[in-house]
């Protein structure tokens, strides 16, 4: 957590000074104390176990609520800092013929080689030796997290194994930072395939509280909305109310009592009020066409009758990066691959 989140969060801890310190006048407040320093911690008294896991389910809630909200704000801080152009005003920026057509259809013709229709972890032998940092890189199919986005396939961390997508990381990185006067760091480069798809898409949304850019660039040609465009809310990642509410919505609607359960992983992000489909912005263009895009804008992916190749480049301020490599879906894709092995031991156990 930066200095400017921390001094955030201080305050609002602040704000338990107006209640009563444990054993202090317990009955007045229907026999729950609330101990200062910390925010919220909270000691039961007197009541039901059913009331007390509601109370401190409640209270774990709201202290989680704060910090994410203490993450908007610095985040919004950050946003309105920065220089103002054509990206930092918008929240993305086009850029035709980034790439060649036969550079796209060399890309999607490496990407074919690994998708072989299962996850699966690529061997490190194939990594290359100068960009050793402890990461991997593998396949992901969406399918079979069961989750959303279930059209969608995953060839992540490829810098790893071919140089060109090391140095598009390079390029692209210098664009974002000349716009933002941010130091970044170039995570991943990801090829990804969007397969037809009318129905499990992630409606708007941001990645995250705090920023992060991705640079898109279209292999195929995207001309209309069959084709599935990246749609967004152009300067939607300057709003900072808007934000606010959406959190707190989106987390109450996980509490157990509001009968209505959020069971998809994407819950935290959603811009579930104020935003619509409808209002968004397709980004059309011709294989090769690149946008910039700030992640705190609201944004989706549209859903798709044909096939949508992309190639997608991922980065952080170094203020933010952890040192670790870049592992979205890691964990799942290797959960994947040792259960199917696991299935493939025990068949050839019962052929035996």
């Amino acid at each position: 957590m930066s200095s400017t989140s921390r001094k955030i969060y201080r305050r609002i801890n602040e704000s338990a000074e107006n209640f009563p310190q444990a054993g202090q006048n317990a009955s007045k407040y229907n026999s729950v104390s609330y101990l200062r320093g910390q925010m919220p911690s909270i000691t039961f008294h007197n009541l039901s176990s059913r009331t007390m896991h509601k109370l401190q389910k409640l209270a774990n809630y709201l202290r989680n609520y704060f910090r994410m909200s203490s993450e908007i704000l610095v985040s919004a801080f950050d946003i309105y800092r920065q220089p103002i152009n054509t990206f930092t005003r918008k929240g993305y920026e086009v850029f035709p013929a980034f790439l060649g057509r036969q550079d796209c259809s060399k890309i999607i013709d490496f990407a074919k080689k690994y998708m072989s229709g299962e996850s699966c972890i690529i061997p490190a032998q194939n990594y290359r030796t100068d960009d050793e940092d402890g990461g991997k890189c593998y396949v992901n199919y969406r399918s079979e997290i069961r989750d959303i986005n279930l059209g969608i396939v995953q060839f992540i961390n490829v810098q790893k194994l071919d140089p060109r997508f090391s140095q598009l990381l390079t390029t692209v990185q210098r664009m974002l930072e000349e716009r933002t006067g941010d130091r970044l760091v170039a995570q991943s480069a990801v090829i990804q395939l969007d397969m037809p798809d009318s129905t499990t898409k992630r409606r708007l949304h941001t990645d995250g509280l705090t920023l992060r850019y991705k640079a898109f660039v279209y292999l195929n040609d995207v001309v209309g909305l069959e084709d599935g465009p990246y749609h967004v809310i152009p300067c939607s990642h300057r709003h900072v109310v808007r934000k606010l509410v959406n959190l707190l919505y989106v987390r109450w609607k996980t509490l157990r009592w509001s009968h209505e359960k959020y069971t998809r992983s994407d819950k935290f992000g959603d811009m579930v009020l104020f935003y619509s489909g409808q209002r968004s912005k397709p980004i059309l263009g011709q294989a090769g066409m690149l946008t910039l895009s700030n992640q705190l804008i609201a944004h989706q992916g549209g859903y798709n009758q044909n096939p949508r190749w992309a190639l997608i480049l991922n980065f952080i301020p170094y203020k933010h990066w952890d040192g670790k490599p870049f592992d979205m879906w890691r964990r799942e894709v290797e959960t994947e691959v040792r259960n199917r092995g696991q299935v493939l031991d025990e068949a050839q156990l019962h052929m035996s």
